[in-house]
């Protein structure tokens, strides 16, 4: 029996979810572009050498923080949309819990610099990354009780007022020839600022009153359990490679790859914005019925997917030329780890939508173990890669790195997809997967065979061919899409 089509109410929340990812989409899109441009200025002002401490106090910093999230925030997503009035009853208690883990925190990274060695102008860069991470840490829950309650009116001009703190600061420190201790303080800044208006968000959109409940702690932190493992080996995944090259390699390959790692990553504004809006559509249609829940995820899937194959595509083929238009011939190495990096963006915004899904469909521990499985495939690869590639030359370590970072989320990836079955996956959906995969395998052929020499303008063929080859096979069905868009328009006219 075919499903029938997607209930009036149903279309009410894909078009409310539509326009608050459009809100905080916009308000990422200026964010990017303001972070990208001075971080791009940062990196050519400073050189790979130099730029390499701070990176690895970032990424150090941020691996120790991750525990601070007691995976509170994927609970919020789960629970605040149909029942927003508990927040008031165990935030406050958390917020105790992770001041004092901060504290403790701080405690184990001064035991592990010590043991490393490492001098004490790097020790500060990790004081002030860690303490823009205990901010970052409360603005992640803020955004995620104000998106649970379908109000992130304010939460867009907040993000862009930050943002702009945040570069006026490096800015700052670039052009006066400040310690660059000031970049990891201009981080802090913003990340206060957004703390504070955050709160004020949450206490009027909520009428949220603290209560320092610690009863509250067990139940909510057992429910959460399987996000916070989760979570904190995502992190671990991610920012475990740099700490590797550290002691492995130098501060020049850590300076690439960050790099090659960073342009990679630009790529991914839209994925808290997609975790944040489509947790709260998916909890409200599993609440009516599984079936309209199944539809809206491939739906999802589909769209992203539609986006994502290009994205990664262009990242692929253009690699030496967006590191030689944006960072500079002393970043030319790095093109090599950022074109491995290209088929990230469509595995991470796939595995985002259904990591999220089964987070909230009764497959959180799917999620857990499929998180935990890379944390021990990923430290293998990096450690077996790059020894490899001590003979591969000057950005050899950062091409291990970005080959262990591909395969971890491959395997993640079909982990989460072999548990999410038949809801996330249909013949119409694997037919688009496998004839967009195979048009961006003749494109990217093509492009070394017959289009390398061409220069910048070889990007926008590539691209205009892959078009070409997704039409003509059936891939993407405009018509479809066409369809969907009249559907959701007409949704907002009845309303």
């Amino acid at each position: 029996m075919m499903p029938g089509p997607p209930s009036e109410t149903s279309r009410a929340e894909v078009h409310t979810t539509l326009t608050n990812a459009l809100k905080l989409g916009g308000s990422l899109f200026v964010t990017l572009v303001i972070g990208f441009g001075v971080r791009i200025a940062l990196r050519r002002f400073l050189g790979p050498t130099v730029i390499g401490p701070i990176n690895f106090a970032d990424a150090f910093a941020a691996t120790g923080f991750v525990f601070l999230g007691l995976g509170l925030d994927t609970y919020i997503r789960k629970v605040i949309p149909v029942t927003p009035e508990r927040a008031s009853a165990f935030l406050g208690a958390f917020l105790v819990v992770r001041a004092l883990m901060a504290l403790g925190t701080f405690g184990v990274m001064a035991l592990i610099l010590e043991w490393m060695g490492q001098p004490p102008a790097v020790r500060d860069l990790v004081w002030a990354f860690g303490a823009a991470q205990l901010f970052l840490s409360l603005n992640l829950t803020f955004t995620a009780l104000l998106q649970s309650a379908r109000t992130i009116d304010g939460l867009s001009v907040v993000n862009v007022a930050s943002k702009l703190l945040w570069a006026a600061g490096f800015v700052a420190t670039m052009a006066f020839g400040w310690p660059l201790i000031g970049i990891p303080l201009s981080v802090l800044a913003a990340e206060a600022l957004k703390a504070v208006v955050g709160y004020a968000l949450v206490r009027r959109h909520l009428k949220l009153r603290l209560s320092f409940d610690f009863s509250q702690v067990g139940p909510v932190f057992r429910a959460s359990v399987a996000f916070y493992v989760n979570a904190v080996a995502l992190v671990v995944v991610n920012r475990f490679d740099v700490s590797v090259l550290k002691v492995q390699a130098n501060d020049t390959e850590i300076g690439l790859y960050s790099a090659a790692s960073e342009l990679a990553q630009m790529s991914f504004v839209m994925t808290p914005v997609m975790a944040g809006v489509v947790a709260p559509l998916f909890s409200r249609m599993l609440a009516r019925s599984r079936e309209e829940y199944a539809q809206v995820l491939r739906r999802t899937l589909e769209v992203v997917l539609t986006f994502a194959f290009p994205a990664s595509l262009a990242i692929l083929v253009g690699a030496d030329l967006w590191v030689q238009v944006l960072l500079g011939e002393p970043y030319a190495p790095s093109a090599w780890a950022l074109s491995i990096l290209g088929p990230s963006f469509l595995l991470t915004y796939v595995a985002t939508i259904v990591a999220t899904a089964l987070n909230l469909s009764g497959g959180e521990w799917t999620v857990t173990v499929t998180s935990v499985l890379g944390l021990v495939v990923n430290p293998l690869l990096v450690f077996a890669l790059v020894a490899l590639s001590h003979g591969w030359g000057v950005g050899g370590g950062g091409a291990a790195c970005a080959w262990a970072a591909i395969l971890t989320e491959v395997v993640v990836l079909a982990g989460m997809l072999w548990r999410a079955g038949r809801e996330a996956l249909d013949a119409r959906l694997v037919k688009m997967v496998v004839k967009s995969a195979l048009a961006c395998a003749v494109v990217a052929a093509v492009d070394r065979l017959v289009f390398f020499g061409w220069g910048h303008a070889r990007v926008a063929v590539d691209l205009a061919l892959y078009g070409v080859l997704v039409l003509a096979s059936g891939a993407l069905s405009l018509r479809e899409t066409v369809a969907f868009l009249r559907t959701v328009r007409a949704q907002r006219s009845a309303s």
